[in-house]
């Protein structure tokens, strides 16, 4: 495993930017970040962002170079690479994966925290660096990509059903990779948010059942994250339920880590 730290080039964007201002800022990019890391950022771009690249350019020109100040101060809160190599070594000692997963710091635009995706046909692990306001978190959404990395690498998943517990798997080892931590951490939440989904558990489990098997991605993106406008979901309901199921099966059938969402989802049923 190495760590990338591609951040590092998007800062000299930004300060070739600011030297420059009349220059074209998509040619700035593209000759001191882009073409530098084009696999992995088009990467990114096709599987994160999945738009047509003149959008990539009019964002890239809509750059406010006193925007990015946080990110410099993020960064020299700790090592990048250490903390890369630590989450590593503690995944691989509970789910030993092979190759072992690149990590890629990189700034994209409104790219999620933590990401699982292709790189070379190799499956990798991305951190969104604008998206941070410290490192906390880093090692634990190392963790948590880790798992999707492990499982993807066996096969996709589709039904939200799957996609549930998916998510439960990656918040499972990231709390076992890292049980210091705090469970709201793990499951990326406020600890109130954590407390009104166990008040309703049991209500939003037969709300979702209807469409465990579904394959829409509009479903998907209410009920796992809460993306909708009228908010009928609360946020990450579907990671948490996904969380709940894994978390019970696992503690019958601890070497679980590679059962199949219909095993785990018939063993919460069965109870």
């Amino acid at each position: 495993m190495a760590a990338h730290l591609l951040y590092e080039d998007f800062l000299h964007f930004l300060d070739t930017l600011s030297a420059r201002p009349a220059w074209d800022a998509w040619e700035v990019y593209k000759e001191t970040y882009l073409s530098r890391h084009r696999e992995v950022l088009e990467a990114w771009w096709e599987q994160c962002m999945g738009r047509p690249e003149e959008v990539w350019a009019d964002r890239v020109r809509g750059v406010k170079v006193e925007h990015y100040g946080l990110l410099r101060e993020v960064v020299a809160e700790g090592d990048l690479k250490e903390m890369a190599a630590e989450a590593m070594a503690r995944c691989q000692a509970l789910l030993p994966l092979s190759p072992e997963p690149e990590v890629y710091y990189l700034v994209g635009f409104f790219s999620p925290d933590g990401f699982a995706f292709r790189v070379a046909e190799e499956w990798a692990i991305g951190i969104g660096m604008e998206r941070l306001g410290s490192l906390r978190l880093v090692p634990i959404l190392l963790a948590h990509e880790y798992a999707h990395c492990y499982r993807r690498a066996r096969g996709s998943a589709t039904s939200l059903g799957e996609r549930m517990v998916e998510e439960g798997f990656a918040v499972e080892l990231s709390a076992r990779a890292f049980p210091e931590r705090e469970r709201d951490e793990h499951l990326l939440m406020r600890p109130s948010q954590v407390a009104a989904l166990e008040e309703y558990e049991g209500r939003l489990w037969e709300a979702v059942e209807p469409f465990l098997g579904s394959e829409d991605e509009g479903v998907a993106a209410r009920v796992l994250y809460g993306r909708t406008e009228g908010r009928e979901w609360p946020s990450r309901a579907g990671v948490y339920l996904g969380w709940r199921a894994v978390d019970k099966f696992l503690a019958s059938e601890p070497q679980g880590f590679d059962a199949s969402a219909a095993q785990v989802l018939a063993a919460r049923g069965a109870s």
